[in-house]
């Protein structure tokens, strides 16, 4: 999951309750076992009912591509004159809400989000007026123990044509009716009723539609806990992947990464530079943070895992600490969850935050997961059209997989020399971004069909260094455009320093900070658009040929944008990056912006309150 270890405040740590909460009434009981899948049972089909036009999912459709094909009324001729048509809280409003860290959903004009902090979800009307919000359950406002992150809505809602779907940090999954906002079912991912149930189980990934089904990835998020509780023993969770009927909630089937943790007896240890670290069960993996992508033909889902935070007892035949699912890619049946093939990318990775982020011995970064989604496309690869899945990774790099057998085709270069700066050897120049925990390509990548674009980060001394107070500031951001085959570079649009981020005294004051871009990436009608971290700017970019078309200065940000009927939607607020420690701009409160062109458009004339 990205930046997990960042934490808000340790105090809300102390709030938290590491329980497993009781079974929900308005869901159903399950007997899964472990992969399997429950018989099919019938009901109403969701639908996504959509035109090109809009926005519904995260990813905009189930292929991933983060593109709207059907955007035409604002093209790169027009998007200089980009302006404010509103904003929620409209300005001096006398209420407040929480920080929106998703991509915005947009359908028909109306705009759906939720929020962290003041964790509540909204549907707002075309000229940005509440149509409803819902508010979720006090009694289920859990502070999960992950690095003090409160709970929330980190993700974004799915919208069908009487529905909407959306899960949130402390574990729940919600389907809310799309017209009145009422509560239509919910399901506690940490309750008996949940199969192989964790404590800890909540998710950073946004739900989709596959085979009729709402699909929702998530997991017990560990990683963080044994900052925060020393003596924490667990590491008994795994990363999952779940399919739920639309109308009732009732689990189809779920998928479990990895085989089940057990007792490790003795204890394994394992030394880093950063101490001795014990485990009494494993393997663990982490949770899946990587909203999965969907292809309808084959019936196949695929997603990215994270590391392992607990290792595997190693034998003579298999001396290996990790497991093949950890920080890999998945492709698995839509019907059933059965497993179709496992490719790892990066092998070696057992890591949780308690532990050194580089391994100078092995010479081998850590915690490099994909958390992109992997996008489905058609490329031409020795002269054969072949379908395939491409993602960026952690390490910097992004991949084509063969998505029929899972068979590794290419890859963008990679950094691999130690964590200093300058770096020694120098970086190929066309590293897309450094490794790190907070670097590389961390999710939200993006392609149209002609050209993929990419996010990069690189903060390469956060996390790798031999002691854990020796940090440095992230040193570059930038977007770059590439073929689809990875082998041509189009274009780099390198993200200009901060002259100063941190303060006030007695924080620090770092000078000279690079700009990250962590956003989404979201592509329509040439133009692509993204946020940058340090720098709090909505950008848009040529997308033949990367030339800056539109600057707009915004509060600290970490939402992604999206696209529709000639408006651009974009949520505010940061908590990921909270202190100078971490230099990052934070505020507490959000607020969602819509900019289009100046006078009538097609979002105006959509009449603000009729559906």
């Amino acid at each position: 999951m990205p930046i997990r270890y960042l934490a808000v405040s340790l105090s809300l740590f102390f709030c938290c309750v590491l329980r497993g909460a009781e079974p929900d009434s308005s869901a159903r009981r399950s007997s899964l076992s472990d992969n399997q899948s429950a018989p099919a049972k019938e009901g109403k089909e969701a639908r996504i009912a959509v035109d090109a036009k809009d926005w519904p999912m995260y990813n905009c459709d189930v292929l991933g591509w983060r593109y709207n094909a059907g955007e035409t009324a604002l093209d790169k001729a027009d998007v200089s004159r980009l302006e404010e048509k509103w904003r929620f809280p409209p300005k001096g409003a006398d209420f407040e809400i929480g920080v929106i860290h998703a991509t915005p959903v947009v359908v028909n004009g109306y705009v759906y989000f939720g929020t962290v902090n003041k964790a509540a979800f909204y549907k707002l009307t075309p000229d940005g007026k509440v149509k409803w919000s819902f508010r979720l359950n006090p009694k289920d406002d859990r502070v999960a123990v992950e690095a003090g992150f409160p709970n929330g809505i980190y993700s974004s809602a799915l919208v069908t044509e009487d529905a909407v779907y959306f899960a949130t940090f402390a574990g729940f999954i919600y389907a809310l009716d799309r017209d009145s906002g009422k509560e239509k079912w919910r399901l506690d991912m940490r309750s008996k009723i949940f199969p192989d149930a964790h404590p800890l189980n909540g998710t950073f990934a946004s739900p989709i539609l596959a085979d009729g089904k709402i699909v929702v990835a998530g997991g017990a998020i560990e990683q963080g806990i044994r900052r925060l509780l020393p003596t924490y023993k667990g590491y008994t969770g795994r990363g999952f992947v779940v399919a739920l009927e639309p109308e009732s909630g009732r689990i189809a089937w779920k998928y479990n990464v990895g085989p089940k943790p057990e007792r490790l007896d003795p204890p394994l240890t394992i030394k880093d530079a950063w101490g001795e670290h014990v485990f009494q069960f494993g393997p663990a993996t982490s949770t899946v943070w990587s909203t999965p992508s969907y292809h309808a033909a084959s019936q196949t889902i695929f997603f990215g895992t994270d590391t392992n935070n607990a290792p595997r007892r190693p034998s003579e035949d298999d001396p290996r600490l990790d497991t093949r699912y950890a920080c890999a890619v998945i492709a698995i049946d839509a019907r059933d969850g059965s497993e179709k093939w496992v490719t790892q990318i990066n092998p070696g990775d057992v890591w949780n935050t308690s532990m050194r982020a580089y391994d100078p011995k092995a010479g081998r970064y850590l915690d490099l997961s994909i958390g992109d989604t992997p996008r489905i496309l058609t490329i031409l690869w020795k002269g054969t059209p072949t379908l395939v899945i491409g993602f960026g990774c952690k390490n910097g790099g992004f991949y084509i997989v063969r998505a029929a057998d899972g068979m590794l085709l290419a890859h963008t270069p990679l950094y691999t020399g130690p964590p200093t700066e300058p770096l020694n050897p120098p970086a190929d120049k066309r590293t897309l971004a450094l490794p790190g925990p907070i670097g590389g390509l961390q999710t939200g990548c993006a392609t149209d069909g002609r050209r993929l674009y990419t996010n990069g980060n690189d903060a390469i001394r956060l996390g790798t260094q031999e002691s854990e107070a020796n940090n440095g500031p992230p040193t570059a951001g930038r977007v770059v455009a590439i073929s689809l085959d990875t082998k041509e570079e189009h274009w780099r649009h390198e993200r200009p320093k901060v002259p100063s981020v941190g303060g006030p005294a007695p924080k620090p004051v770092f000078k000279n900070v690079g700009d990250p871009v962590a956003s989404g990436i979201a592509v329509a009608n040439d133009v692509v658009y993204f946020t940058t971290l340090m720098s709090s700017k909505l950008m848009a970019l040529d997308a033949a040929t990367g030339k800056e078309l539109r600057a707009i200065q915004l509060p600290p940000v970490w939402s992604g944008p999206a696209v529709s009927r000639g408006r651009v939607y974009v949520g505010t607020g940061n908590i990921v990056l909270p202190d100078a420690r971490f230099f990052g701009p934070t505020q507490f409160t959000g607020t969602l912006f819509s900019f289009g062109l100046p006078g009538e458009d097609e979002v105006s004339r959509l009449d603000g309150g009729k559906e």
